[in-house]
């Protein structure tokens, strides 16, 4: 097979060390891989908490909208024959700050702003809800305008 000896021994010994530059080679491949997939699955989490807080901001803006359309159309009994002489936005409403205490929305927040208009004998309100919950990071917003008219 190998007619010198001497020769022939020699062979594995030029080839000593290439194992370890591919073995290395293979770490930082596996590690840039690691790092790469914590990367995507906490901007995965991060944006599904944002979508969380986004859906939740709009169900308190919605909220505070439908809670001040009852406070302009409907008495303190829950009738709707509601005096409606004066067509203003009352004060309950106009520049009111709700804050959610179930646990769906708790910490989520609703600023209300109503106008009201009036032409002929027809009455108009606006209301402008906007939902807020989160904060730092991960928070949304979120914006409702609904709007009523009655006749005077």
């Amino acid at each position: 097979m190998c007619p010198e000896l001497s020769r022939c021994q020699g062979t594995p010994h030029k080839q000593a060390g290439f194992s370890l530059p591919v073995a290395v080679f293979i770490v930082v491949i596996m590690a840039l891989l690691a790092a790469a997939i914590v990367q995507l699955s906490s901007r995965n989490n991060l944006s599904s908490a944002q979508e969380v807080f986004s859906v939740r901001a709009f169900y308190a803006a919605e909220s505070g909208a439908s809670w001040a359309m009852s406070q302009l159309f409907f008495n303190s009994t829950g009738s709707a024959d509601k005096d409606f002489s004066d067509l203003s936005c009352n004060a309950s409403v106009d520049v009111a700050t709700l804050t959610f205490a179930p646990p769906g929305l708790a910490g989520c927040r609703a600023v209300l702003t109503c106008n009201a208009e009036e032409v002929g004998t027809t009455g108009y309100y606006q209301v402008v809800s906007t939902g807020s919950c989160g904060s730092g990071q991960v928070q949304a917003t979120r914006v409702v305008a609904v709007g009523g008219r009655n006749a005077l």
